[in-house]
């Protein structure tokens, strides 16, 4: 009885090194890959006068961003406040930039003020 369990105990060692073995070949075979940064800012657009909010509202949640998503806190006056939040990726460009402009571009907005940016994942 004794010298079985020895036995088994043995072969599950064995077991475990191989299994061990191959889990740090392919950790190291394969790149790690590095998350990118996050930027968050949040923005007021200004509504023009010839717009409501809510129609404003509307046209920037429907407003496709490629990396970045946006959320409409909420308004006031002729303001609405936005929380967008992108990926940037370790080249040059801006994907934060380029949501920006798109959403300035939306029928209806007079002006764009960045209040606050945060970088950080």
């Amino acid at each position: 009885m004794k010298w079985s369990r020895c036995v088994q105990a043995w072969r599950s060692a064995q077991r475990s090194v191989y299994l061990l073995a191959v889990a740090a070949t392919c950790c190291g075979a394969f790149p790690h890959q590095t998350l990118a940064g996050q930027v968050q800012a949040y923005v007021v657009f200004e509504v023009g006068a010839s717009s409501t909010e809510s129609a404003v509202e509307e046209k920037l949640r429907g407003t496709s961003l490629s990396n970045c998503k946006q959320l409409i806190i909420g308004s006031h006056l002729r303001d609405v406040f936005v929380h967008i939040a992108c990926d940037e990726p370790d080249r040059g460009d801006s994907y934060l930039d380029q949501a920006l402009v798109r959403l300035s571009r939306t029928d209806g907005i007079a002006r764009a003020t960045i209040v606050s940016l945060k970088r950080g994942n």
